[in-house]
């Protein structure tokens, strides 16, 4: 019974993940060529290198170092946490390091 129900469950995530995915894709295909999409893709890298990601990466870090002071910092997080935000902020240099290393 339990097994059933969670086969179902499982079958309904990727119907509605399917379907989601046909959504965003969809409308997004008849913008290729650009346009009004540059503008707010700009705006959401603005968003999310801009001030307020930077001061919840620092209070993160705060974070870390307060918890390994208390000796309760899980490695794990802290690796998460540094790797995330190397990610973020660095993803415009990553992005353009791809680019030129492949042109």
């Amino acid at each position: 019974m339990l097994t059933e129900r969670k086969r179902r469950n499982e079958k309904n995530l990727l119907i509605f993940g399917t379907l989601f995915f046909v959504m965003l894709v969809v409308p997004i295909s008849a913008y290729a060529g650009g346009g009004p999409w540059d503008s707010v893709a700009t705006s959401v890298l603005a968003i999310f290198t801009g001030g307020l990601t930077r001061t919840l990466a620092i209070i993160a870090v705060i974070a870390c170092g307060i918890a390994a002071i208390a000796g309760k910092l899980s490695w794990d997080w802290a690796i998460k946490i540094i790797v995330g935000i190397v990610l973020i902020f660095g993803s415009t240099a990553i992005v353009d390091y791809v680019i030129s290393a492949s042109a």
